[in-house]
């Protein structure tokens, strides 16, 4: 019976061990673990950055456009003012005829 403290001791190494070895998994586990959650969110933070680039070009063409309807709609009023002070040029001189 003199094996028995032996056998205690050899089951709590092999126990404590185990448990090391266990905890080492887990701890790997949460890591590669991390290591996923990380790849993820750098996936969505580029989708959001190319949706953020397409968003802003799409901006900036409306702008642009709404720019030269601008300009457009200020070169037709100055077409119907000069219209309307030829038109009553026109009117002065068949009336003062």
């Amino acid at each position: 019976m003199a094996w028995l403290p032996l056998v205690g001791t050899v089951m709590s190494l092999v126990t404590s061990k185990g448990i090391d070895a266990a905890q080492q998994a887990m701890i790997q586990m949460d890591e590669t673990n991390q290591l996923l959650l990380q790849a993820r969110e750098m996936q969505h933070q580029e989708a959001l950055d190319n949706r953020s680039e397409v968003f802003n070009e799409a901006i900036a063409d409306r702008s642009e456009s709404m720019r030269e309807r601008g300009l457009l709609e200020d070169l037709d009023m100055s077409e119907r003012k000069i219209d309307d002070r030829i038109t009553k040029e026109w009117i002065g001189l068949i009336r003062g005829q």
